[in-house]
C-alpha cells in the first residue's frame, strides 16, 4: 500500500507540473448590428437610462492560459430594458443604437498588462427575432494586433430565453451577483485559439 501510495502521490505531482490549458471560447455569428469606429470607452452606462448596472470583469488569455496584454475588445448590446422576461410583449422590445454619432451601448478598450479588463454597463434588453425573443447578449470581438482572433455572443446564466435560441450556449452565459444596490456583477475569460 505504501508504494502505491506514493505512485498516485508521484502521479498527481506530475499532472500538477503539466503545462496548464485554457478551453478555447467559441466563435459565434456578428449578428447584424456591428458598426466601424466603435467609441474608445469601458464605460457604457453614460445616458441615465433605467435598467440594472452590470460589471463585467475577465481576462484574454491563450490556449497555455498566458494572458495577453494589449488585447483590443469590442462589445456592444441592445438597449437596457426593466421589465421582467414574463411581462414582455413585443411593443416593450429595445434595440441597437445604428444610426446616432454617439453609438449608445457601443465601446471598445484594452486589456491590463496582465491580460484583464472590466467594464461598465446596464444589462441589455431582450427583442424579438421572428416570434421568439433572444436572450439578454452581448456582441464581442477580440483583436491581438490588429488582427481580429474571435467573434462570439455572450449570454445570462438564467435567461429563459436561452433554451429556444439557436445561437445561445450554457459555455457563454455568466453567472451574476447581484449587490445590496441591486447592481450585478460577472466574470467572463477569453481563451483565443
Amino acid at each position: 500500500d505504501t508504494d502505491a501510495d506514493a505512485d498516485a502521490d508521484a502521479d498527481a505531482d506530475a499532472d500538477a507540473d503539466a503545462d496548464p490549458t485554457c478551453d478555447e471560447t467559441a466563435s459565434y455569428i456578428e449578428g447584424p448590428y456591428w458598426r466601424e469606429g466603435i467609441p474608445v470607452r469601458s464605460n457604457f452606462d453614460l445616458y441615465g437610462d433605467d435598467g440594472r448596472a452590470l460589471t463585467i470583469t475577465g481576462a484574454v488569455t491563450d490556449a497555455e492560459c498566458t494572458p495577453i496584454p494589449g488585447a483590443v475588445i469590442e462589445m456592444w448590446h441592445a438597449d437596457p430594458i426593466t421589465k421582467d422576461a414574463g411581462d414582455l410583449v413585443p411593443s416593450d422590445t429595445v434595440g441597437y443604437d445604428t444610426t446616432s454619432a454617439e453609438m449608445k451601448y457601443y465601446g471598445q478598450f484594452a486589456t491590463d498588462a496582465e491580460g484583464q479588463f472590466t467594464f461598465q454597463t446596464k444589462k441589455p434588453g431582450w427583442y424579438l427575432n421572428g416570434g421568439t425573443f433572444r436572450p439578454s447578449h452581448i456582441h464581442v470581438k477580440v483583436y491581438v494586433g490588429g488582427v481580429e482572433r474571435l467573434t462570439t455572443q455572450l449570454y445570462f446564466a438564467g435567461d429563459p430565453f436561452i433554451a429556444a435560441d439557436p445561437w445561445a450556449t450554457a459555455d457563454r452565459a455568466i453567472e451574476l451577483a447581484e449587490g445590496s444596490s441591486g447592481a450585478l456583477t460577472g466574470r467572463f475569460d477569453f481563451t483565443l485559439a
